[in-house]
């Protein structure tokens, strides 16, 4: 709540490596908004340095998110996407997809939606279907892949990393 008015909020996932300069005009034109707040949330709250060297304390841990007022949940890129499953990860976005509210996905973690199954019904992109195959092979749901610079179909908003 801000000035008596309660918004919602817009989460912000941050990890060491994070590619800082891709959720950046996202997270600005939201906050100009009076009806949301960005916050951070990392795997803990442990200082995180993104791939730019600054350095990012998270407003919370996964843990800690409070569902009810969230009004989107960020994954941006970052190298951890392709080498790691992000398993601490899934049952936070599966949460996020039972309760429709929103999962955007840019560069990186569109490697991580359908790795996990989120896309298995759903339309999405990513930075070509090429690189998704390189990285996790075919999956279910890869027809649906579109070759646009974003997509938002059933509450997943999927982004390739040049998109925004």
């Amino acid at each position: 709540m801000i000035n008596g008015v309660i918004m919602k909020i817009a989460y912000l996932l941050v990890f060491n490596g994070l590619s800082d300069w891709e959720p950046g005009l996202a997270v600005a034109e939201i906050n100009k908004s009076d009806k949301y707040q960005v916050k951070t949330v990392g795997f803990s709250k442990n200082t995180t340095i993104t791939m730019g060297g600054i350095s990012i304390v998270p407003d919370y841990a996964l843990d800690e998110i409070t569902y009810d007022d969230a009004a989107i949940l960020i994954l941006p890129g970052g190298e951890m996407w392709e080498n790691d499953p992000v398993e601490d990860l899934v049952p936070v976005v599966q949460k996020f997809i039972d309760l429709e509210i929103l999962v955007a996905a840019i560069c990186g973690p569109t490697v991580f939606l359908p790795r996990h199954g989120f896309v298995e019904n759903v339309k999405h992109t990513s930075n070509g279907r090429k690189y998704l195959q390189k990285i996790i092979g075919e999956y279910p749901g890869s027809d649906l892949y579109v070759n646009q610079p974003s997509v938002r179909d059933q509450g997943i908003i999927t982004a390739n990393g040049i998109a925004l």
